[in-house]
């Protein structure tokens, strides 16, 4: 027994325990991008009303399909003894005939005896649609269109989630690298108290040098809790945007190189004008408002339909299902109705029909200079962004040496403690200034990649 319990034992630590350690393993942007698309309420819920949408282009046939309904009933009637007043007739014996004979009539009060009857029938109805003034394939055709419209819809969250949960990550590896610019700047700081300190203490320095030192300490610590603080924010938001509680443990690979170039600005352009879902769903908005109009206008032609009707009744049941031949009724024809006035309803609907599809046209054409306003900028911003990187890092190579050409003259003596810090201060910023743009430029390349309608090829 005790054999058996400790193979238990080593099968639950040695099997059991690995897979929750590779549950932990550092997630790539692949990794959430997918648990967003999975778990994200807002891509949820645009997926629920995609499938109404297939759900409505199905029932719409059934404005042209024949309808077929089969009705049974069976009741009971039953009535009580009724009084009501009549004239009763007086009657008397013919004396030759010896027959009654009706010499009068008298008012008085009768009573009718109660009585019951059961009553059985069945019937089947076939209806069919012959001309509703286009209505039903005009309303096909839009429920069509709106399907496609909520199909396009769940692409343009679609990209929305990618391009927000890449911010996020991206966002949070920047976080994190100037949490270790940070760090490096504690570092520096640190150092250079101690070596202040000793500096001190063999009397090549004054007192009020190792107090600046500990107050730049200070306030390094300072940035750099405040910065942590920032990581954990950054953490909440792609939590968030991957449908996870915001105090989710979450670890992200901390290195990414990507490797991408973007075309010159007029074929972007043309690619968001081809591949952008929001642009599509819109184009198909308007053909749908376009389709609005015309069921509008079938309001004003006349509706015709044919029927037929086989019908079974009689107070007994077995009646109804036999002697087939006897008990039975049918009729058929053709139904033909016009609405000749309703307070001007229609003629409302028609107007506003058409008001919503010019709407649409409207903000169509507003989208798109919109667009293309987009694609221009955030081109621009990433044209820059790769120019001020190049110049930040030269900043930073010379921040490096300055703060290096300080360091050794503080050492001589030919320089001040405040000499220093400005140098330790300039390098730190020019770190944290090449960390964020670097990173700003992965943003907004991802940015433009949603732009264009690319994003889900680029990082799915």
């Amino acid at each position: 027994m005790k054999v058996l319990s400790l193979v238990f034992v080593l099968f639950f630590v040695l099997g059991f325990y690995p897979v929750e350690a590779q549950s932990k393993k550092p997630l790539t942007l692949r990794d959430c991008i997918q648990i967003a698309l999975e778990n994200n309420p807002n891509i949820q819920t645009s997926r629920n009303l995609a499938k109404i949408a297939r759900y409505n282009a199905k029932s719409s046939l059934s404005n042209i399909l024949p309808s077929v309904s089969i009705n049974a009933s069976g009741s009971r009637f039953r009535r009580g003894d009724a009084t009501t007043q009549a004239d009763v007739p007086i009657t008397r014996i013919d004396p030759v005939t010896g027959e009654p004979i009706v010499i009068g009539f008298r008012n008085q009060e009768v009573v009718n005896p109660g009585f019951q009857r059961n009553s059985y029938s069945t019937s089947l109805t076939v209806s069919q649609n012959i001309f509703d003034g286009g209505y039903w394939w005009n309303s096909i055709r839009r429920s069509r269109v709106d399907r496609m419209v909520a199909e396009e819809d769940v692409d343009v969250r679609t990209n929305e989630i990618i391009r927000l949960v890449a911010q996020n990550f991206f966002n949070l590896l920047k976080q994190e690298k100037l949490l270790e610019v940070y760090q490096l700047a504690v570092q520096r700081s640190s150092d250079n108290l101690t070596k202040t300190q000793k500096m001190f203490e063999l009397g090549s320095v004054a007192k009020i040098d190792v107090y600046r030192a500990r107050v730049n300490l200070g306030n390094d610590k300072i940035s750099l809790i405040n910065q942590r603080n920032v990581v954990m924010q950054a953490k909440q938001a792609l939590n968030i945007s991957m449908g996870y509680p915001p105090n989710q443990p979450l670890e992200i690979e901390s290195e990414y190189h990507p490797q991408y170039q973007i075309p010159p600005l007029e074929e972007l352009i043309q690619t968001a004008m081809q591949h952008q879902p929001e642009l599509v769903r819109r184009e198909l908005d308007v053909h749908s408002q376009r389709l609005a109009v015309a069921l509008a206008k079938s309001t004003f032609f006349p509706n015709i339909s044919g029927f037929f009707s086989y019908s079974r009744d009689n107070t007994e049941l077995e009646k109804i299902y036999t002697d087939i031949n006897r008990n039975w009724s049918v009729s058929m024809g053709v139904r033909f109705s016009f609405n000749l006035f309703n307070g001007f309803q229609d003629q409302v609907n028609y107007q506003n029909a058409k008001i919503n599809f010019k709407n649409a046209q409207l903000a169509l054409e507003d989208y798109k200079r919109n667009l293309i306003a987009d694609v221009r900028t955030l081109y621009q911003n990433y044209m820059d962004l790769l120019e001020i990187i190049e110049i930040n890092k030269a900043n930073l190579e010379a921040a490096k040496e300055e703060y290096r050409l300080a360091t050794e003259r503080y050492k001589l003596g030919s320089a001040t403690s405040l000499d220093v810090r400005e140098a330790q201060v300039n390098l730190t910023d020019a770190e944290r200034i090449v960390v964020s743009a670097e990173y700003n430029l992965i943003i907004t390349y991802a940015e433009l990649q949603e732009a264009v309608g690319l994003i889900q090829k680029v990082f799915q």
